[in-house]
């Protein structure tokens, strides 16, 4: 670290955890002083002399140096447009070059391979210079980020625009997130040694604390800000695409961040003696960065739980760690289970941007305090089995292996807990979330990605589980229901230990609190159970079916029977128990109410459960609810009225075909959504005849999946206009010619006569009470005598 060096204490007082890179100035001293040294020395006192020169031209006239201070007051712009002039000539390829140790030069090799990291190395030394020169809150820091940011993007050709894109916006975003993570080691140290200050007045006057104290601070947030997780955001995706996977990719990062300290200790530089020291502790930086394989495994650890928001359909806990050094060839991630087997498959790892690649089988990019990869908590839970009745605990592996295949040993273990959180719905009504993980998952007809989507009304329950154990000992204490109006299905999914204040139109479906109960008994006195035990008996893990999750409290009878000369004599008694109550979504709230009858619209049902130490957990599942009847009528056959009577033949003895008028269809779930199967999920009608007294089944003239009016292909406007509903040719009925084949029982011979009644009946697809579909009125019947001869003139 190019920071003025700090005297050895014989009992320091703890610092700032650092990063694992150790770029700390001990054994500058042994720094050698050679021609390289001197060159770069030389031209460092170069670019100060200007500035030193005008200082002492102002200090022989006071009122010059007023008259110049008044017409320049500070700006920001001037700070900046200052540090750069002034380690300009320092910057140079020349002073570059001589400034690596001989051996390094020789390793890196010709120039032109790692130019692009020599151009930002300038905008690293201003950094460092401007971040230290005072006392930097986190407020005042993000601003000097973001000229470092802007002047990295320039001189590596990507300036930013302006006004910034969306995604220069985003990768700056993400910056100033990565700088608050940064800070927030340092707070919590301040923090707690104000809270705990009673010692800090013996170390003061003993000599453990005093002016160096601290130095490194500054630094110390920068190295975990420049993670190789954030040098994306920070270079430009396009420059860490191309270069993540040179070899002296980790020695870029590295020296970038020895100019950093070198420009943090020239700021508080109190005189060139002070100069000289911060050059040479920033060329022992450089030496320090020719390093051999190095591992670090610093997270996860402890209680863990993954997030949801990674990658889709999957709970994923982020590795953090090192896996770095001038040889560098790729890394390994091994998890264990409880039990001590190696899980396949249970490790992602990042690309050459640090994002994801489920692809990936090994970690082929070197890594510095940032993302090693990401452990699949699900697949680990999945894979573990049983073995998680006994223990949660994971153990980890990280081995790193060089280009020639030795790998560093020993590697680098850790071992993590899981938190077993099953807080999902699986299922509204009979359809199936396939997979629940993801907050857009659609309700489909079967538990298979393939099957049709599927639409839901009428009563219902809601099944799925909330459970939850692990290493923290997490019991339920509640969970609660709520059926959300969610027209364009952007309802979020709450983090998980977020609270949440319902909404004035949520409607809420089950609210169960695990509380201590008295329990009525079959005889003698009611027995008390206590919270503990009343989990016990309504334990809601979804295995091996989901659980029903909309329930009430109620009671179940439990006995104990021993067979005594054959004889059973049986104990019984009643334990608190969960009974299945579902809701009726009907109540539910119109969301189109002018063209609406029952609660109909796009809902999102949210299960929230709360533990007992009030950690909250969450999941969302949207659902298409449909409480429209299928609408379906017959009001006319030809130009018959219902009873009427009705000729086979014209007049001239010619059979005549009729239409069957009327409707069948069913409103959409959202007038602004055409799509089928969910806002449109008519699915059929079916028009039959069967004349009276026959014993033959009815007779089908057509079954037809469209509706009658069509459908309009702009927004539908529903009404109760008519159409065909199908042609029905009156010779079928003919015994005579009979050109269908159909049952005597259905026909007339010459002149005969007979009531005929004509049916239609209309489904829609919606699941209704779990167990049917709309039919609208049932059977429609349309009664009409026909007569099998001519029409009399």
């Amino acid at each position: 670290m190019a920071t003025t060096p700090k005297p050895t204490r014989t009992n320091p007082s703890p610092a700032l955890p650092t990063h694992a890179l150790q770029l700390a100035p001990t054994g500058d001293d042994n720094e050698p002083l050679d021609d390289d040294f001197h060159f770069v020395l030389g031209e460092l006192l170069a670019a100060y002399k200007p500035v030193l020169a005008a200082d002492l031209q102002r200090a022989e006239s006071p009122d010059a140096l007023i008259k110049d201070s008044l017409a320049n007051p500070p700006s920001c712009e001037d700070e900046f447009t200052q540090a750069m002039t002034l380690f300009e000539r320092f910057s140079s390829e020349e002073v570059a070059q001589r400034l690596l140790p001989a051996e390094m030069r020789e390793q890196l090799g010709s120039i032109e391979r790692w130019r692009w990291c020599l151009l930002h190395l300038r905008c690293c030394i201003v950094f460092g210079w401007l971040m230290c020169r005072g006392s930097r809150s986190f407020r005042g820091s993000s601003y000097y980020l973001w000229r470092y940011w802007r002047c990295v993007r320039e001189v590596l050709g990507a300036p930013v625009a302006n006004p910034p894109t969306a995604v220069e916006r985003a990768d700056f975003s993400q910056l100033v997130k990565a700088l608050a993570e940064a800070y927030k080691p340092y707070l919590d140290d301040q923090l707690a040694n104000v809270e705990f200050a009673q010692g800090l007045p013996d170390q003061v006057m003993s000599g453990q604390v005093d002016c160096f104290e601290d130095g490194d601070v500054n630094t110390q947030i920068l190295e975990r800000l420049l993670s190789t997780d954030t040098a994306a955001a920070l270079m430009g995706r396009e420059l860490i695409a191309k270069h993540r996977a040179d070899p002296f990719f980790w020695f870029c990062r590295c020296w970038a961040l020895c100019a950093i300290r070198f420009g943090c200790c020239l700021a508080r530089a109190r005189n060139l003696r002070d100069v000289f020291r911060c050059l040479r502790s920033y060329r022992a930086c450089l030496r320090r960065c020719q390093r051999p394989l190095h591992c670090a495994l610093t997270a996860p650890s402890g209680c863990v739980r993954g997030e949801t928001d990674v990658l889709p359909g999957r709970i994923l806990e982020p590795l953090h760690g090192d896996a770095e050094g001038s040889n560098f060839g790729h890394y390994l991630v091994e998890v264990r289970s409880p039990g001590g087997n190696l899980l396949t498959g249970a490790v992602v790892y990042p690309n050459n941007l640090a994002l994801p690649d489920v692809a990936a089988t090994q970690g082929n990019f070197s890594v510095s305090g940032g993302t090693l990869g990401w452990v699949d908590t699900r697949k680990c839970a999945v894979d573990a089995g049983i073995e998680l009745l006994t223990s949660t605990t994971f153990t980890l592996t990280l081995r790193v292996f060089a280009t020639d295949g030795s790998e560093l040993q020993p590697p680098c273990t850790g071992s993590f807990s899981l938190s077993v959180n099953e807080v999902y719905i699986k299922r509204v009504s009979t359809p199936w979330s396939v997979d629940y993980t993801d907050p857009a998952e659609p309700l489909r007809a079967s538990d298979s990605a393939a099957a049709v989507l599927s639409t839901v009304g009428g009563g219902m329950n809601v099944r799925g589980a909330a459970n939850l154990y692990g290493c923290l000992g997490e019991k339920i204490r509640e969970y609660t229901i709520w059926a959300i109006p969610d027209p364009a299905f952007s309802v979020p999914q709450p983090p998980p230990f977020s609270s949440i204040v319902p909404g004035g139109d949520w409607r809420q479906v089950t609210h169960i609190e695990f509380n201590p109960m008295s329990i009525a008994q079959p005889s003698g006195p009611p027995i008390n159970y206590t919270a503990d035990q009343v989990r016990s008996s309504n334990v809601l893990d979804g295995d091996p079916t989901p659980s029903v999750l909309t329930n009430v409290w109620s009671s179940r009878s439990e006995c104990i029977c021993v067979h005594i000369d054959s004889t059973n004599f049986c104990t019984c008694w009643n334990v608190p128990s969960l009974a299945p109550s579902g809701f009726d979504s009907n109540s539910l709230p119109k969301q189109d109410p002018p063209h609406q009858t029952g609660g109909t619209g796009k809902f999102s049902f949210l299960l929230q459960v709360i533990d007992t130490a009030g950690n909250t957990y969450y999941d969302i599942q949207r659902a298409w609810i449909d409480n429209e009847d299928v609408q379906a009528a017959i009001v006319g056959i030809g130009s018959q009225a219902p009873c009427s009577d009705m000729y086979t033949q014209t007049s001239e003895g010619v059979f005549k075909t009729v239409d069957v008028r009327g409707y069948a269809w069913d409103q959409y779930i959202d007038r602004n959504d055409l799509t089928a199967p969910t806002s449109n999920n008519f699915d059929s009608y079916q028009v039959r005849f069967l004349k009276q007294g026959a014993v033959s089944p009815q007779v089908v003239l057509i079954t037809s999946t469209n509706t009658v009016p069509a459908r309009a292909l702009a927004l539908p406007a529903e009404s109760l206009a008519t159409g065909t509903l199908t042609p029905w040719n009156l010779q079928v009925l003919d015994a005579a010619s009979n050109p269908l084949g159909l049952p005597a029982d259905q026909l007339l011979g010459p002149g005969e006569a007979c009531v005929y009644n004509v049916i239609l009946e209309a489904h829609d697809k919606t699941i209704v009470d779990e167990s049917h579909v709309h039919n609208g009125p049932g059977w429609v019947l349309f009664p009409i005598k026909i007569i099998n001869g001519p029409e009399p003139l």
